[in-house]
């Protein structure tokens, strides 16, 4: 790991409120291999102690960059950029916009969207990944990969 990447990262993952112990342990895995910084936002709404749901990333949380937030606001506030907004109906991909280093993209709880005010009041930054098949949307460890490695990409 290089020394710059904790406090330089490749962007800042925001997660809005996640529900699913097993896809922030992913996160925080894929934060460490593309060394983006995590951000946990909201109360976690599942048992902690239970080492068995955070097996995928607990080899992880000591390369990884991980911060908990008591809500979304604070952390935008804290974080103090832009957001990007990664949300079913966006008009843009990814790979349609510009992803610099250190850039914040926020992704919603597996079953909802990103907080209604800051969906309206970052609008105009909404991308989405396009979808072709008859699903509902991307699982969330999933949709943070996306953004990570593409980001990685452009910024290579």
């Amino acid at each position: 790991m290089k020394p710059h990447c904790l406090l330089d990262p490749t962007i800042h993952i925001v997660l809005d409120r996640p529900r699913i112990a097993g896809n922030i342990a992913a996160i925080v895995r894929l934060a460490t291999a593309t060394q983006c910084a995590l951000h946990v936002c909201g109360p976690l709404l599942f048992e902690t102690s239970d080492k068995t749901k955070w097996r995928a990333g607990l080899d992880y949380f000591s390369g990884a960059r991980v911060h908990f937030h008591q809500d979304i606001h604070r952390c935008l506030k804290l974080l103090g950029k832009t957001p990007w907004l990664l949300e079913v109906g966006g008009q843009n991909t990814p790979w349609q916009v510009e992803i610099n280093r250190g850039d914040v993209v926020v992704l919603g709880p597996e079953t909802a969207s990103i907080d209604d005010q800051v969906i309206t009041k970052y609008q105009e930054r909404l991308i989405t990944l396009p979808q072709v098949g008859p699903t509902r949307s991307l699982n969330l460890a999933q949709c943070a990969s996306v953004i990570a490695f593409e980001a990685l990409r452009q910024q290579s």
